[in-house]
Parts: structure tokens; sequence; C-alpha cells
């Protein structure tokens, strides 16, 4: 599997007080058939902030970095010299709040920012390289504008695409995709109100309040993480030292177990401390490695004196920093973890990877580099995805998740025809007039255009315009009608197969054949409480 954000963390270079990021697309994994050379990207802003969005797509392609365009197109960033230089305004105008857009993602290893209001600023220098944002530096040009981003990887193994809080965690988001079934899988979704829950956790763990950034107006831009926040300052640099000198004295005793690798359950590593030094043998006793005692720095960055090669010695480091950053390696002698139970009870722990998994609707999250050890991570895959999708998600109350339901939703398969009531009546626009508001109802089917329906994304169209809620209402009884496709959340449904339900998912509710059974001709739809009725069952 694909580890975006490890990989990112691990390639960043600092340049000119910012960090310079050349995203490196991993090791292809073989897959039939191979992903498509784009995909359709459609992203969904629930925010609830009036004002602009911005999108941005950068990232490497055949060693080039650059940017894609809304069509797909790659640009790669042009070579300049050694002093950076304003990059090339590779912007995307987002979707308002309320709205949807689809832009297509091209094969690409990076990142795919939004921003809030302001446009993002990006340098380029030498031979195109990029200077990313590093808000952890105050006199960061995007210190003070609300953005976030999502990692992606779309290549011959298909798309590999998570959300992230490495660097810092802000604007609420859920990143996932359809797969060629029809079936969402997504990721990133905060449990109601989880964005303020996770500053006021913070802010009321002594020592961690620095974390917390503020606009001028004292709204929270982000929350910093510690791996940043250590080295500037806002937590203290031996946060974790008392946990290292109980880690330290117990495998002085005891041995340390790693089996690192899932595939390969039977191979393990032992560690034993002998001074200040963890040296890990193999199963014949040969070394394979040492590790110093490590500072809170290397801890919270997954880094220096945990560096992580691409070999045994970076699989152990990684989970040695799993085991730190989660504080289990006092609780248990065999790492990793087989489950979460026992993450951060310590005193001494990653606070904010605790309290941003404790918030997240699924638990998962990559709130330290690698957070992807025992595959608590917020990733998807797929090897050959129909689509990809980022929704951003408002900062208080409760999200939508993403294709209607988590963890798998199905979404609407992909198709055109007629969209059948349980008892084969044709969902129908009356007289095949398109006027907004022309309210929807079934009657026996005839094949016209009136009742071909054509499915795409999360969206029913007929006579080329969409099946919306009324005024994007969620009462039980509100009329579903026709009107001019605009991308709001009345005009997006999802479908389970299993109990043929179409729901909106904003409002929760069922596409409901008004006044009940019998089913006759000429009855109207509405939405209604989901209760598995069979005025509720849709086929295709």
């Amino acid at each position: 599997m694909k580890k975006l954000a490890s990989t990112l963390a691990a390639l960043a270079l600092v340049l000119a007080g910012s960090a310079a990021v050349a995203p490196q697309a991993p090791a292809a994994t073989p897959a039939a058939p191979a992903a498509a050379e784009v995909i359709p990207l459609t992203i969904t802003n629930d925010s609830g902030r009036a004002g602009p969005a911005y999108l941005y797509v950068l990232g490497e392609r055949d060693g080039r970095l650059g940017y894609a365009d809304a069509a797909g197109a790659f640009h790669p960033w042009p070579a300049v010299g050694g002093v950076p230089v304003d990059a090339p305004d590779a912007s995307i105008p987002g979707p308002a709040d309320g709205q949807s857009m689809t832009i297509q993602l091209p094969r690409l290893s990076g990142r795919v920012y939004f921003s809030y209001g302001t446009k993002l600023a990006f340098k380029i220098v030498d031979d195109g390289r990029l200077v990313q944002p590093a808000v952890q530096n105050p006199s960061d040009p995007n210190r003070d504008i609300l953005f976030n981003w999502t990692e992606y990887t779309l290549d011959d193994g298909g798309l590999w695409i998570n959300s992230t809080q490495v660097d810092f965690f802000s604007a609420p988001y859920q990143t996932g995709l359809r797969r060629s079934d029809g079936t969402v899988a997504g990721t990133g979704m905060l449990r109601p109100d989880g964005f303020g829950a996770v500053v006021s956790a913070l802010e009321a763990t002594p020592g961690w309040g620095g974390l917390v950034q503020r606009a001028a107006d004292g709204s929270v831009l982000r929350v910093l993480s510690p791996g940043h926040a250590v080295g500037t300052g806002q937590l203290a640099p031996d946060v974790f030292a008392g946990y290292v000198d109980r880690v330290w004295a117990k495998y002085r005793s005891e041995t340390l177990t790693v089996r690192p690798y899932a595939h390969e359950p039977g191979r393990a590593f032992f560690g034993r401390v002998t001074g200040d030094v963890m040296t890990f043998t193999d199963a014949a006793g040969a070394v394979v490695t040492t590790f110093n005692r490590p500072s809170s720095d290397s801890i919270l960055g997954c880094h220096r004196d945990l560096a992580a090669p691409n070999d045994d010695v970076g699989a152990i480091a990684r989970t040695l920093c799993a085991g730190f950053n989660r504080s289990t390696l006092l609780v248990n002698s065999q790492q990793p973890d087989a489950g979460a139970d026992a993450f951060y009870q310590d005193a001494v722990t990653n606070h904010y990877a605790k309290h941003i998994h404790a918030q997240m609707a699924d638990g998962k999250a990559y709130a330290f580099a690698f957070d992807d050890v025992g595959h608590h991570e917020s990733l998807v895959h797929d090897a050959n995805p129909a689509a990809a999708y980022i929704q951003l998600d408002p900062f208080s109350g409760a999200a939508t998740p993403i294709g209607g339901g988590p963890g798998g939703t199905p979404a609407l398969p992909p198709g055109t025809g007629p969209v059948h009531a349980a008892n084969g009546m044709c969902m129908d626009v009356p007289w095949a007039d398109p006027a907004d508001g022309n309210p929807i109802q079934i009657v026996w089917c005839s094949g016209n255009a009136a009742q071909t329906w054509t499915r795409s994304g999360d969206t029913l169209s007929a006579l080329g315009k969409c099946l919306d809620v009324a005024g994007g209402a969620t009462a039980d009884g509100t009329a579903v009608q026709l009107w001019t496709c605009n991308g709001t959340g009345a005009q997006r449904w999802s479908y389970d197969a299993g109990s043929r339900r179409l729901v909106n998912p904003p409002s929760g509710k069922c596409l409901t054949v008004a006044g009940g059974l019998p089913l006759r001709d000429g009855q109207r739809l509405e939405l209604r409480t989901c209760s598995g009725a069979e005025e509720q069952r849709w086929t295709f």
C-alpha cells in the first residue's frame, strides 16, 4: 500500500523558511485494468463559508514538478535561477458554498490544495522546485490564509487518496473515490462539532494550547502539528523525555519484539537497550540496526534519531515511531499493536494525534508521518476508480458523508435509462415539460425522453435538468421536482442496491412515492424518513 503522507513528509526540504516539497510517486502496484489517464474529481463545498474558494492540483509526473489545470493537462514549472520567484498562477476557481464542480484529476503524485477567500502564494526555484506553504514560519505569506490539502497518487496501480494532518489540522474536509461497481469509499469526516472539539481539547491540555493558530479576528486558522511546534518553541522540546526514559529502562531487562511486515508475520526483530543505545537483532542473532535514545523532535517528526530508510531498518524505525507517538511501548512489548484500544493512554503522549483520531467518524487519520503503521491512516485506494471526491465540510455541526454514508455507501451506478418504482412503473416528468418546478411522478412506462434518466456522479437528470428536492428542504413531505442543475445538495442522490433506496444525503431521507400503497399511475414523489417501505424501493 502507498503511504502518501509519509512519502511527502520524508521528501520535504527546508528552503527560505518554507517547505519545498518534491512529491515522488511510490513504486506502482500492478493492476488490471490500469487506471485511466484522468478521472473526474468532484469538489463539493458544504463549508458554510461565504466568499470564493480556490483549488490547486500540484505534483510530480515523469520526474517533472508542475501543476494541472481543470481539464487535467499537466504544466511543468519553468526553470528559474537560484532565488525563489513567484510561481505561475495555478489556481482553479472552486465552487461557492452549497455548490459542486467537477475537474479532471490527472496521473500525478502530489496534492490538491484548497483555500478560502484568498489565493495561496507559491514560489519556484532552480529547476522548477516548488516552495510550499510553511505556516510554522510566522513570516510565511500563507500564514493568515485558511487552507488545507489532500494527497493522492494516480498511476498504473490505481488511485491512492488520503486526508492528512501531518503538518497541521485545519479546514475540515473529506476525500474519497467511487469504484467501478458504483460503491463509494471515503475518509476524513469529523464527528459532529469535531473541529472545535479538537481545538478545545488541546487548549485544555497543559503545554499543548500553543499549537493553535488564530487569525486577527480570533477565529481558528489551524492547529500546528507538534512536529513543527517543537521546532518553533510552541511545544516543550523535552515533551517526550520522561516517556523515553521509562521505555529505555524497561527494555534494559526485557525484549521489544517488532514484527513490521503484515505480509510476513513470522519475521521478527528483537530490541534490547545497553547504555543509551537500543540494538535490534534478527532471528539468527545478527545485528540489524541500533537507535540512540530519541529526542522528542525525532519522535514527533519520525525522523533524525528515528530516520526510516526503505529497508528493514526503516520498517523497525516506523514501528518504533508509531509506538512512541501512541505511547504503547510500555504496555505492549509486541509491536505494532493489533488494535487501537491502548493508544494514547499514557499521560505523556501525542495529544494532537489523540484528539484528532478521537474526533474522526471512522477513527482514522494521518496525524503523524507513520500513522499508517497498523492501518490506522485515513487513506482509500482502488485499482480502477471511476471518480474521486473532495468535500469541504462545515466547521461546526454535522457533515454529510461522501456518497451518503460512511465507509462505502453506494453512490449512483452510472448509466442512462428508466428508474422503476417497486411495481414496475417509471419515474416520469409530467408532459415531458422541462420547466423548473415540474413535480416528478410515476406512470406506466413508455420509454420516452421524460422517463429516461442519466445517472452521473450523484445526480439524476432528464430533459437536461436535475432531480431536485424543492427548496433544499429536509422535512417529510417535501416535493421532489425537476430543476435546472446547480450542484447543490438538493440535487445529490445515493443508491443502496441492497435496500433499493434512493437517498438525498444532505437530508438523509428517501425518495418516496407520495400516498403510499397501492402504487398508482400519476402519484407524485416526495422526501420521507427512510423506513424500508415498498414505496421507497427503486431499480434501474
